[in-house]
């Protein structure tokens, strides 16, 4: 497992963190599939029930959103669930400073429990809809998401968290797209896409967005 998430995190596609070597990141990964294990017997976090399936699609695809991630800057995971992508791209982007957005409560007290067994620091979990927190408007450099919901109203949502010249990723089905006078309404530029293929017919991408900067 170790081996796997070490190779995993040494993908020079991700470029990962001077500060941040790959076998320290795959122990604090294994410290939150601890905490993952225990709990999803309890509430059901993910359809997976062993870690290496847990790695391979999740942990994988979350690594993926660090390409369009700096090392520096802020970062608000909307519905992170289970933690994906937030505390995967944390672990690997240290510096960064993130929250992540949880709407149900047991799932939340999830993530507060995951951030002190892996013991991070500047990162958060809040419970509720990012509707219930004005405040984040306009604030972050980046913003994730993955499967939250309808993908435009996916996209508003987080446009409108976004600070000038920032970046969204996000996930959606493979063969989705979004018409350019609704990307201009928000003032977003398509920069990316990575494909993913999975056993039987579910398959989906990430894609990166810019904000304009004026």
């Amino acid at each position: 497992m170790k081996n796997r998430l070490i190779e995993l995190v040494s993908d020079g596609s991700i470029d990962l963190d001077s500060d941040t070597s790959p076998e320290s990141a795959a122990e604090q990964l294994i410290l939150y599939l601890t905490e993952w294990k225990r709990w999803n017997a309890k509430i059901n976090l993910t359809a997976e029930r062993n870690e290496l399936s847990v790695i391979n699609k999740h942990i994988y695809e979350s690594l993926q959103y660090a390409r369009a991630i700096s090392p520096t800057g802020s970062l608000v995971d909307i519905g992170s669930g289970a933690g994906f992508p937030g505390i995967p791209v944390k672990i690997i982007r240290p510096q960064l400073e993130v929250v992540l957005v949880e709407s149900q409560r047991k799932r939340a007290n999830f993530l507060k429990a995951a951030i002190r067994s892996i013991e991070l620091s500047t990162i958060q979990c809040v419970h509720g809809r990012v509707t219930d927190f004005p405040k984040f408007v306009g604030k972050y450099d980046f913003v994730t998401l993955r499967h939250v919901l309808d993908p435009h109203l996916s996209l508003q949502l987080g446009a409108g968290l976004l600070s000038p010249g920032g970046s969204l990723i996000l996930q959606t089905s493979f063969d989705h797209s979004f018409q350019l006078d609704f990307l201009d309404s928000l003032q977003l530029s398509p920069i990316n896409e990575i494909f993913f293929e999975r056993s039987g017919s579910a398959h989906s991408k990430i894609m990166f967005f810019k904000q304009d900067s004026t």
